[in-house]
Formats: C-alpha cells, structure tokens, sequence
C-alpha cells in the first residue's frame, strides 16, 4: 500500500512540473513576442488645416537601447519624415544609465522639431530635472513647461510635471490660454488619467500622453491593459485611441521594454505616428 502511495505522489508530482515547465515556457514565448518594437498610426481628421501634419509620438523610453547607437529608432524617425516630434515624458530615467537617451536625442534634436514634456520619472528622487532639461536644449530639444510652439497651422503646447502639482496645473492653464480659434492645438502632457482636466478647457484638438505602458499586460485585441500604478487593475486608459465629442486622446503604449520587473505580455514598445489630415 505504501508503494503504491509513493509511486502515486511522485506520479502527481511529475505532472505538477511538467504542467510548470509548460506554463514557464509559454510565458517566456509570450513575453518573447511582446518584445520586438512596433509601429502604430492614427489619423485624426479636421478643418483646421488644409494640408497634412504629422507627428512621431516618443514616450516613455527609458532610456532603453533600440539598436546600435539607437539605430532602429532613428530610422523610423527618419521613414516618417514627421513635421514634429513629441517627447511625452519618462525619456530619461531616474535610476537607469541614460546614454541611450542622449544618443537619440543627439541625433534628432538637431534636425527635426522635437518638443518634449517631463514625466515623473524625470521628477522622482534621483532624477536632476534642471540638469535633465538643460542636457536636452544643448542637442537641440524644445523643453515646453506651459510654452506653446506654432507650426504653421498646429500649435504644440507643452506641459510638464514638476514637484509642486499646483505649479503643473498653472503650467496646462498657460497651454490653454496660449492657444488660438484659427489653429489645430496639440496638448503634449504624461497622463492620461487626467483627461477630464485637459477637457475642461475646450481648446485642445488632440491630446498625447504615455506613462501608463499599456497596463503591461493585456488581452489580446484588448485595448486597455492590466494593471498601471495610477490607475489599478483594469486601467480605462492605459493605451490606444479614445475619441471624445470635443477631443482626441491617443496614449503611447511606451518604448520601456527592460525596467519593470514583470515583462509585457501582448503588449509590444510602441513606436507612434500620427496623421492630421484635412477634412
């Protein structure tokens, strides 16, 4: 009897592995799959220009290397051909190496409109936003803290997060009121969560934001993901398109892909193009 007991338990205990393995294995192939770098387009159609504009969305990098010298980064950039890039916060890292960063922006600062916003990450303890900023004008990068830039007939308004949340919300008031009737006005800010206050102003067309990465994991052909740290379980904005009455929101699903200590799952680095096109 106690034979057949052991014999049993080790049969059972045989199973339990190989059901483990399996299970590790299918979640490695899954993280694996989510890895590689995709591109994602939208077009957001409107009577406020009369001949396209387009915009590569950058968010939440982290610093994370795309190639040699950010190669594989760069040469979207250089096949979209954007009229401005938007830099929507977590470029830098607060605990990261930040060469990669510096190798991208160098490399496109220069040549292309590049406005970017802090996120919290540039903010956290650790992170030097004086430093951070200046390092980001020295190659050529538009630092946007409540400033607005106007090119041609889209103005991009810049918002950043700092350390005094009053100050941030002076800084979405001062993009408000730098806008105009007779222009397409982008809001360039890090959270998605907040999209009632960025409503409330009547005067933003489109709005950009990153920070949630997806909600990490999420279902497939799901929009919204698992979990962010913002918003919980089962986020309502965490990635993807959202059309509203007055607005567009288009959250970058982020290109950090080494920082969190889960990997994504159904949820591969966004590289974002975005299309304004005359309607």
């Amino acid at each position: 009897m106690q034979d057949k007991l052991t014999r049993r338990i080790r049969r059972i205990d045989r199973a339990l592995c190989i059901t483990a393995a399996a299970a590790g294995a299918v979640f490695l192939a899954l993280a694996a799959a989510s890895f590689p770098l995709v591109s994602v387009r939208y077009e957001v159609h409107t009577d406020k220009v009369t001949k396209p504009f387009r915009i590569v969305q950058i968010s939440d990098l982290h610093s994370c290397a795309y190639g040699e010298d950010m190669g594989e980064l760069v040469a979207l950039i250089d096949e979209a051909k954007p009229d401005a890039i938007a830099l929507t916060g977590d470029i830098y890292d607060d605990k990261l190496d930040n060469s990669n960063t510096r190798t991208l922006l160098s490399q496109i600062g220069n040549r292309y409109t590049c406005c970017y916003v802090a996120g919290n990450h540039e903010w956290n303890e650790g992170a030097d936003w004086a430093q951070i900023r200046e390092d980001a004008r020295s190659m050529g990068v538009q630092v946007l803290e409540g400033e607005n830039i106007t090119i041609g007939e889209v103005t991009l308004c810049g918002s950043c997060i700092t350390d005094d949340s009053d100050t941030w919300v002076d800084a979405v008031r001062r993009c408000a009121k730098g806008t105009g009737d007779d222009t397409f006005n982008v809001l360039l800010v890090h959270f998605p969560e907040s999209i009632d206050y960025y409503r409330a102003f009547k005067t933003f067309d489109l709005i950009l934001c990153g920070h949630a990465h997806g909600g990490q994991w999420r279902l497939p052909w799901t929009q919204n993901g698992l979990f962010t740290g913002s918003q919980g379980f089962f986020p309502k904005l965490s990635g993807g398109r959202f059309d509203y009455d007055d607005t567009t929101l288009i959250i970058s699903r982020g290109l950090s892909r080494v920082k969190e200590p889960l990997p994504r799952i159904f949820n591969n680095p966004e590289f974002v193009v975005i299309d304004i096109i005359p309607e």
